[in-house]
């Protein structure tokens, strides 16, 4: 029984990549009764998408709430919703790109062994595509292999693009020692093939959020941004394929492209020649850069090292490259600051769990569902009417926690005792761990008051007032109440507070 498809699912797709060719050409220069006939939809369409980008852009630039700036983004850059159609053939989709991806295997394997007698036939093929659940006759992939192996060597045409027009990525491995500790990175490379330009930044791995960063950071330093990106297949940019060789897009890569305007193109699966000029790009920066010179102290340094060299590479081109910058599309004014967005449960200890590490939020929220924006070095958790919560700098690794005592103060008020031996305190400001132990030690309830009504500064001054012989004194336990010492505590400090205003 063949694989069904769902109607509606391939028609989203196809809906997607329209809204995103009407908004690139749109970008372009294209006229919208141009845009209608070549992307083959209504001119009530295409208008139709071109006003709410426009109206949106507008409401975006002027606005200065980052909140607002992230909803509005999510509106502009949305995929429409459409129905889905079913599929014609078997030889499509998931089937076909496993059926490459084993051939790409085995020609790696040859690659590393040399010569061997270990030969991928259709039959193997075919058993391992069965075995693994796809649904496909045994002639079928015989045949496609038959023909894959019966292809002419291909012929290689030279090509020439217009300035403003094209830029290619592609992701390179780089191998080097970070303060003597043998390390990966991922190169992002991206080149421009009319002015030669190259960009490289360093990223510890290739997950959306280096992805994105990358390309964001690419146009902001040529200063606007080409009508075509040229990726190959990587799985930030293809989620999976679809009927008749159609590809889906991730979402996150849709969402830039209709913001920044760029248009979408991919190569056909293992044609890294079609993106020649990149691959030879990031060989020559990675050669060049790190033949000799491999060893740094931290990552930071290299990519100061990186971006210096780079620049030496770029300035036998800069003539050329000032008179392509001239025709790529003008920036948006402001940065598109796109998360990977998460949406998760607040767990008992007011924890949630991003890439297997845990970051707090207030305890109020116990149990109750947030959203997070996961950016390169960061991260934003929002409530379920996009009121920020809490921001972390993301940890890296696996089971790390990062906590914000004050998160915790309501529960910490009612059960004080806890607070000693609590990770909040130990990971909570160097300031707050000494007023504590110092002076707070038999008090931490006035303690957990104060952080709750003072903000760092202040308690900067105060322990400054404490270490220089300020006295907090307190009556004897005999004469009167814990409530009323507390009292008279804090009553004290106010006052310290209150006087250093008036000499103010």
């Amino acid at each position: 029984m063949l694989t069904k498809i769902k109607e509606h699912e391939v028609e989203r797709v196809v809906n997607s990549m329209k809204k995103n060719d009407i908004l690139s050409m749109y970008r372009a220069g294209k006229s919208q009764r141009e845009i209608a006939r070549t992307v083959g939809v209504s001119r009530n369409t295409v208008a139709k998408y071109v006003n709410e980008s426009k109206e949106i852009m507008e409401i975006i630039e002027s606005e200065t709430d980052q909140s607002r700036i992230l909803q509005l983004q999510e509106n502009l850059t949305g995929p429409p919703r459409r129905k889905r159609v079913s599929p014609k053939r078997k030889f499509s989709g998931d089937v076909e790109h496993r059926f490459y991806e084993i051939i790409r295997i085995s020609e790696e394997k040859d690659q590393l062994l040399g010569p061997n007698k270990q030969k991928l036939t259709g039959t193997f093929i075919y058993r391992t595509l069965k075995h693994e659940g796809y649904d496909i006759g045994k002639t079928t992939i015989i045949n496609e292999f038959r023909k894959y192996n019966d292809k002419n060597k291909e012929s290689f045409i030279k090509q020439s693009y217009d300035p403003g027009y094209r830029a290619e990525y592609d992701f390179h491995e780089v191998k080097v020692l970070i303060d003597d500790k043998k390390k990966k990175l991922y190169q992002a490379t991206i080149s421009m093939p009319y002015s030669n330009y190259k960009f490289v930044k360093y990223y510890p791995n290739q997950k959306m959020e280096s992805f994105i960063d990358s390309l964001v950071s690419f146009f902001t330093e040529i200063g606007g941004v080409p009508q075509t990106m040229v990726f190959d297949n990587m799985k930030n940019v293809v989620r999976k394929f679809v009927y008749k060789g159609e590809k889906e897009y991730t979402d996150n890569l849709l969402k830039l492209s209709n913001y920044y305007g760029f248009k979408i193109v991919t190569t056909n699966a293992y044609s890294g020649n079609e993106k020649g000029h990149v691959e030879n790009s990031g060989k020559i920066v990675r050669k060049e850069l790190f033949t000799l010179n491999y060893q740094f102290d931290t990552i930071n340094d290299l990519r100061l090292y990186s971006r210096s060299k780079v620049s030496e590479l770029n300035t036998a081109i800069k003539d050329k490259l000032n008179f392509e910058q001239a025709h790529l599309m003008k920036l948006p004014l402001k940065r598109y600051e796109l998360g990977r967005p998460q949406k998760s449960i607040v767990n008992h200890e007011s924890l949630i769990s991003i890439d297997a590490n845990f970051y707090s939020v207030p305890d109020s929220y116990v149990g109750k569902t947030v959203y997070t924006n996961i950016y390169l070095d960061y991260l934003e958790i929002y409530n379920e009417k996009y009121e920020h919560l809490a921001s972390h700098k993301k940890r890296a690794g696996k089971g790390q926690y990062s906590i914000d005592i004050k998160h915790f103060l309501p529960t910490l008020l009612k059960k004080p005792g806890a607070l000693l031996n609590s990770l909040a305190l130990k990971q909570a400001p160097k300031i707050y761990q000494r007023l504590l132990h110092k002076y707070f030690i038999t008090n931490p309830k006035d303690f957990l008051k104060l952080i709750k009504e003072k903000d760092i500064y202040e308690l900067k001054e105060l322990l400054k007032s404490l270490d220089g012989g300020y006295k907090i004194t307190s009556l004897k336990c005999e004469t009167t109440t814990i409530e009323e010492i507390s009292l008279k505590q804090i009553n004290q400090i106010e006052n310290m507070f209150n006087l250093g205003e008036q000499k103010q």
